[in-house]
């Protein structure tokens, strides 16, 4: 039996993702999702989200794949854009949802300019918007929905920074299940980092091996993949760096992970850095983990790292990394810290207000 059947004369809620992969913004969607009270259709690509939603009992409407065009071709992006418009307008048609949840930019701007048949939007933004003109399209298209979830509130400030004080924009931070990250203590030593993040440029693994690079008895594993549709040269570049006299034999480059838990359960910290994190799903696993996090100070982590559970660096400093990773590694209290404020980032309490939000358009 569908979920649609079984929800009865209850119109049903349709999810909107253009990534089939399974990163932390779909991981929180789908979390989000299992909370929700049926019917519930979640319209997809092919890829692992679909493949993780089915096996959560959820019914996938297949999306095409339409990889995000990361270089220019801004009048291929229209066009793609305007296909996926096409696509959720074909859907609501079918499914006559009540409320449509946008989950990322994309969707936000192909559902706000497609006919919805009395259906209400709401925005689901994992990400800080590009810089001005490039953010004009979203902004108007955030100010075409009903309701905007932000999980985080530089996103939120971002995106329409009126919105908040017309109650139409809510703040939710993702959290974790606290019981499914209790993770080990680590071998005593030597001191280990650990990098989680997709090998793209923004995320600053470069970043990375400068930091462990001043830290001659630091080992650094780096877990993460380059994103479908890449070119190879920023991975290749991260290995021929590890590879130097400096880093050699300090530096494990262990690719992308289906579950990261044995790697953390190996460090001793996280060491974020990406210049503006919208949120950072990564740093509140850690935390859980008992790992105290290192973390540039802006955007996302402004909102979760505090001076107890870790360390903020300046953005793009290498030497201010060091220093604060260093000094993370050098206090006994961290780790219990790192407990204690991951409490603050509950998963089930999340995925209800969620549920809240989105009950109040339906």
């Amino acid at each position: 039996m569908s979920r649609g059947a079984a929800g009865g004369d209850r119109a049903p809620v349709l999810l909107v993702s253009a990534a089939g992969v399974l990163g932390g913004a779909e991981r929180v969607l789908l979390e989000w999702t299992r909370g929700l009270e049926p019917p519930v259709l979640l319209a997809c690509p092919p890829g692992p989200l679909a493949a993780a939603a089915v096996a959560a009992g959820i019914d996938v409407e297949p999306l095409p794949d339409r990889p995000l065009q990361r270089r220019g071709r801004s009048g291929r992006t229209a066009l793609e854009l305007a296909a996926l418009g096409r696509d959720v307008a074909r859907l609501t048609r079918r499914q006559r949802p009540a409320v449509i949840v946008a989950s990322g930019q994309r969707p936000l701007i192909a559902a706000a300019s497609a006919p919805l048949a009395g259906a209400r939007l709401l925005a689901l933004q994992h990400d800080l918007p590009p810089a001005p003109p490039a953010a004009a399209p979203l902004r108007a298209a955030a100010a075409r929905a009903a309701a905007i979830v932000a999980t985080s509130g530089a996103i939120a400030r971002a995106l329409d920074p009126r919105a908040r004080r017309l109650g139409r924009t809510h703040v939710i931070h993702p959290g974790v299940d606290a019981i499914a990250w209790q993770l080990p203590d680590p071998p005593p030593r030597p001191p280990r980092a650990l990098f989680l993040g997709a090998l793209v440029p923004w995320k600053r693994a470069d970043l990375a091996l400068e930091i462990a690079a001043r830290l001659p008895d630091l080992h650094l594993d780096v877990a993460g993949a380059a994103m479908p549709g890449d070119r190879p040269e920023f991975a290749a570049a991260l290995r021929e760096r590890a590879e130097r006299p400096d880093l050699a034999d300090r530096v494990r480059l262990l690719g992308a992970l289906d579950d990261p838990r044995p790697a953390m359960a190996q460090a001793h910290a996280l060491l974020h850095c990406a210049d503006r994190e919208p949120f950072g799903l990564a740093l509140v696993e850690a935390l859980a983990a008992g790992r105290p996090v290192v973390a540039p100070a802006s955007a996302g982590p402004l909102e979760i790292v505090t001076p107890a559970c870790g360390r903020l660096y300046a953005p793009r400093d290498a030497d201010a990394g060091a220093v604060a990773l260093r000094d993370v590694l050098m206090d006994p209290a961290a780790p219990a810290a790192a407990r204690a404020r991951a409490a603050a980032f509950d998963g089930a309490a999340a995925a209800r207000r969620f549920a809240a939000v989105l009950e109040r358009l339906h």
